[in-house]
């Protein structure tokens, strides 16, 4: 297994068991520090299915100061199909991170674990996300799904819907610009 992906000063770290512990120590002290460890141990922690992980979570550094949380969700081995999540800390949003830590995210399903496909959706209302998402090559808008969440104001809300395949992913990323770290 691997400990870290490298690419673009930005470096993900693999959120697991024997390092939670720091992992919260590191997230100490910041003005969003309650709700971004509230949402680490809603989704960003491992999960297995039939022995397999399914859910990678990573804490990222933007040169090596701490940006937030990034995941890549094994929604189906057999189907080969995945699903990307960012939440970045309000002092370095802004600053590219989410879509500067896809082609981890990318090479991770694509290399790695050999899936064909990973989706990724935003909220319509959400702004800052579709234009993150959207800054990402490779995703493309597949379409809208209709009321599929609750929203801050306990509101049903649409949601667009991005993927990326393979092919795309071969087409447009240079897989040597990411290190695996072991």
């Amino acid at each position: 297994m691997f400990r870290a992906l490298y690419s673009d000063s930005i470096t993900l770290h693999l959120i697991n068991e024997d390092n939670l512990t720091d992992i919260v120590m590191l997230f100490q002290g910041y003005a969003d520090s309650r709700p971004m460890l509230e949402e680490l141990f809603r989704n960003y922690l491992p999960r297995y299915e039939n022995g397999r992980r399914t859910n990678f979570g990573f804490y990222s550094l933007l040169h090596g100061e701490l940006a937030g949380m990034t995941l890549l969700s094994v929604d189906s081995y057999e189907e080969r199909a995945g699903s990307t999540g960012a939440d970045v800390f309000q002092h370095m949003r802004g600053r590219g991170v989410t879509p500067r830590s896809k082609p981890h995210l990318f090479y991770l399903a694509f290399e790695i674990l050999g899936l064909h496909r990973v989706a990724t959706g935003c909220r319509v209302s959400n702004f800052a996300s579709k234009r993150s998402i959207e800054k990402t090559p490779g995703f493309q808008l597949e379409g809208v799904m209709r009321e599929s969440g609750v929203n801050e104001q306990g509101e049903f809300e649409d949601e667009y819907l991005y993927a990326i395949l393979r092919q795309d992913w071969e087409r447009l990323y240079d897989k040597s610009q990411v290190q695996v770290l072991p």
